[in-house]
């Protein structure tokens, strides 16, 4: 086990990107978007949203899209503070063009939208070409992943690993999606049952800080003691380092390792197929 699970008291998982794999469901939700954008448009949503998954393009996971104004913004993994402003096309904004104080804004409230993991990718895209008012192709989409068709790509050895942790360590779910949505895919996965705590309807990153505290609380534990562990950046990982507890980041794409409290892998059997 690695040395930042083995130090810690308190695993506090993710649900969607961190407990399974995939990215079909992603995909479903782009196609139904699609149906959302005018019919001239379609074909350039569809190539952008490719380039995205390819990286080859300004916007990427880790980001924040600007709806307003169509600028995409990078921000610092710990102060959350932009550092750069790119238009849709890739084109540095220079800070004499932005708006006056851009840099004190909310980052987390619209007309911005952090873009945190997968989901947002396609979502962010349909909004450059004008979709509004799309949430029904997410209920859609949820309701898609729980029918036959959709296959639930498992972490391979996942459930073994947490079984053989659970009696010393503190297995905690601090996850956005309801109640209803995480007993179900609980089920699917053959986790249920394996957490101390589940925290649905979390409302990250706006009250990921909120929470973490509680956890300490909760389980009488230093932050050093608490390792977050998601596929989200801003939701999961830059309020756990914020605290002194400890993130594992779980990220396909480019990533600098920048501190001895942040382990960086692809996916997250990576570290637990070792257990």
């Amino acid at each position: 086990m690695h040395n930042i699970l083995n130090n810690s008291k308190v695993f506090v998982f993710d649900l969607d990107g961190t407990l399974y794999d995939g990215t079909d469901h992603y995909d479903y939700y782009a196609n139904l978007l699609s149906k959302e954008i005018s019919e001239n448009k379609r074909d350039l949503f569809l190539k952008d949203y490719q380039k995205i998954k390819d990286m080859d393009h300004a916007l990427t996971i880790g980001k924040v899209y600007d709806s307003e104004l169509d600028y995409i913004i990078t921000l610092d993994p710990i102060t959350m503070k932009p550092i750069q402003v790119h238009t849709w096309d890739g084109q540095l904004v220079s800070r004499e063009k932005l708006p006056k104080n851009y840099d004190e804004q909310n980052l987390f409230n619209l007309p911005f939208i952090p873009v945190g993991d997968g989901w947002w990718l396609p979502l962010v895209t349909s909004y450059h070409y004008g979709a509004r008012d799309v949430y029904h192709c997410y209920d859609r989409t949820k309701e898609y992943m729980a029918t036959s068709e959709f296959v639930i790509p498992y972490i391979k050895g996942l459930k073994e690993a947490l079984q053989s942790v659970k009696h010393e360590k503190h297995l905690v779910l601090l996850t956005n999606s309801d109640r209803e949505d995480v007993t179900r895919l609980l089920k699917l996965l053959g986790l249920t049952d394996l957490f101390d705590l589940e925290i649905t309807d979390g409302k990250k990153p706006l009250e990921t800080e909120k929470h973490l505290k509680n956890i300490l609380k909760e389980y009488n534990v230093m932050p050093h003691e608490v390792v977050s562990i998601g596929d989200n950046f801003m939701n999961e990982i830059s309020p756990a380092l914020k605290l002194g507890m400890h993130g594992i980041y779980i990220s396909n794409q480019p990533f600098e390792q920048f501190s001895e409290t942040l382990l960086v892998v692809n996916r997250l059997e990576d570290i637990f197929k070792t257990l």
